[in-house]
């Protein structure tokens, strides 16, 4: 063991100091806000952090399957998001009886740590050169997510400070592909189990994992039987079995998921779509043709190997052509085909400089890499944190009600407020709420629930029948969203293109629901969803007016925030 650790010194410092890059923004800020500070971190810092953030909560409550996040109801259902990635966080912090937020520092320390050692070891394996092994995870981890988001320098954080996902994705990925080239190349069963092990696990992880996984086999197989290799089809055969065994349980509970009533409608909401259009973009054939002239074909079974990933994009990106079923294609682009594509390139840069002997340049450019990755991470974060900062100082506003729900209400419970208060009621406390923006992408949301709650929220806000049609078309990717999720998106390219019929539709139902708006139908939805505390925030929502509800009972005043009990 210690011979390793000597022999790799250098994959631990840049895992060690990839993992502080990605958490250091949530420390500082503790210290930057100083008294400020009250107990709300970098909320907003990534793409869907406070949904993977809400989940992990939600298993630290007694949830495991996060079946229903934010409602109360439908805590048995199916589940449709693989929990497994969110549960080894939970239960990280468990272990050291960690709160919320200190969860989610632990686990942005910890698994870019433990990614980064991962990335390595399948590309030291793989490549037998350390330059290259150190030098791509880094550019990887810590500067490609810059690119991702189409602008040089963009201040937003790094991909790996969202909680849970890539990390825990990319942990499966490439642990997989490391133990099943170990397996390929060394013909030893151990390492053909614990490939059987990680593919039969993705299937609790990610949907978009095993997917591309299983094709990759797939197309591997087909290379084989071009060559005839009948004992490696075989060895692949059995640790594909091998992980359907391990995933049984989760094609029972997709079974009894795909038969629920509403799965159709929020499958829709997730990007599930019908269709058997093809589908291709452009960085998968520019691989293909980059791949096909200039990868070292001396390599031989490493060249296969890497062939199959090449090809994969195309089989993964076109199956609704045999199911019709279309899955979002962005999730394979940036969690597999980009990073692929990053892999394969500085794999054929330091090939070239391999075969025209130039060892020095080959030691440059794995230093500038290395370099350039660590000052770009490093950067991105300190900028991403100074664009962020006044929004992190304004929520910290909300940190006192969150302690008043904490310290005075029952777990289980149900908050009615707005949209901002309710991200933090689902990522600070046991309680549930009466709606969340995420609501939607669970079995219990139903289209007639998110549009009952829709129009509720607009009479709140007392939009009157004459002022409905303009509200609607101002508010139409906000509508988009709410109801359908990124169905009209991945349909037409964006939320505000949900057709023009399908809003004057909801137009017209809501004005008909005008004419039945009395206290007493107030009371009633808040009855039939249980609520048990409502959050008034009369800066943001100064029309909502609960004094004007007898049965409702003020109990706390906190700032601009009234709490109500019913």
């Amino acid at each position: 063991m210690t011979q390793i650790l000597k022999n790799h010194k250098w994959a631990i410092f840049l895992a060690i100091l990839t993992g502080v890059i990605v958490a250091y923004p949530q420390v500082y800020l503790r210290w930057d806000l100083g008294d400020s500070y009250q107990g709300i971190g970098l909320m907003g810092a990534s793409d869907d952090e406070s949904a993977w953030m809400s989940r992990v909560k939600e298993v630290q409550d007694g949830h495991p399957t996060f079946s229903s996040v934010h409602f109360k109801d439908g805590k048995n259902d199916p589940y449709l998001f693989q929990p497994l990635g969110t549960m080894i966080v939970a239960y990280s912090g468990k272990l050291f009886s960690l709160n919320i937020n200190d969860t989610i520092l632990l686990s942005r320390l910890f698994f870019p740590f433990l990614l980064f050692l991962i990335i390595y070891a399948f590309l030291f394996f793989f490549t037998k050169e350390k330059l290259i092994s150190l030098s791509i995870p880094s550019v990887l981890l810590l500067a490609i997510s810059i690119f991702n988001r189409g602008a040089f320098l963009k201040p937003y954080y790094l991909l790996l400070t969202r909680p849970v996902n890539p990390a825990m994705t990319w942990i499966f990925f490439f642990g997989f592909l490391l133990f099943f080239w170990l397996f390929m190349e060394r013909k030893q069963w151990r390492w053909g189990i614990l490939s059987a092990l990680m593919l039969g696990l993705s299937f609790y992880d990610f949907l978009y994992t095993w997917t591309f996984l299983y094709a990759f086999c797939g197309v591997f197989i087909l290379i084989f039987l071009c060559q005839k290799k009948w004992q490696d089809i075989k060895k692949i055969a059995i640790v594909l079995f091998g992980s359907v065994l391990i995933a049984i349980p989760y094609f029972i509970n997709l079974y009894q998921a795909a038969t629920y009533p509403t799965f159709g409608e929020v499958g829709a909401r997730a990007g599930l779509m019908g269709g058997r259009e093809l589908s291709m973009g452009i960085l998968p054939p520019m691989l293909l043709v980059v791949f096909l002239i200039f990868f070292p074909k001396k390599w031989k079974e490493r060249y296969y190997f890497a062939l199959a990933l090449v090809i994969t994009p195309f089989v993964i990106l076109n199956q609704q052509l045999i199911t019709g079923k279309a899955l979002s294609p962005s999730h394979y682009h940036w969690y597999y085909h980009k990073p692929l594509a990053l892999i394969f390139s500085l794999m054929i840069a330091f090939s070239f400089l391999s075969w025209r002997k130039w060892q020095f340049a080959k030691k440059v450019l794995a230093i500038s890499l290395i370099a350039v990755s660590i000052s770009l991470g490093i950067f991105v974060q300190s900028i991403s944190y100074a664009d962020s900062k006044p929004s992190i100082i304004k929520i910290q506003k909300y940190g006192p009600v969150i302690d008043w729900l904490n310290e005075n209400s029952k777990k289980e419970g149900v908050v009615f407020s707005n949209d901002a208060i309710a991200n933090l009621v689902v990522t600070h406390t046991s309680l549930n709420v009466f709606y969340h923006h995420s609501a939607k992408f669970s079995l219990a949301a139903t289209t007639e629930r998110l549009i009952n709650i829709l129009f509720l929220y607009y009479r709140l806000d007392g939009v009157s029948e004459s002022q409905a049609k303009e509200v609607f078309l101002r508010d139409r990717a906000d509508i988009s969203w709410t109801i359908y999720g990124i169905y009209y998106r991945d349909l037409f390219g964006e939320y505000e293109n949900i057709p023009d019929e399908v809003l004057l539709d909801l137009v017209q139902k809501y004005k008909e629901s005008l004419a039945t708006v009395t206290p007493d139908l107030f009371k009633e939805m808040l009855q039939r969803y249980e609520v048990n505390y409502l959050i008034w925030d009369k800066e943001s929502n100064p029309q909502w007016q609960f004094d004007q509800y007898p049965f409702l009972k003020k109990v706390a005043e906190i700032g601009e925030f009234s709490i109500y009990a019913r």
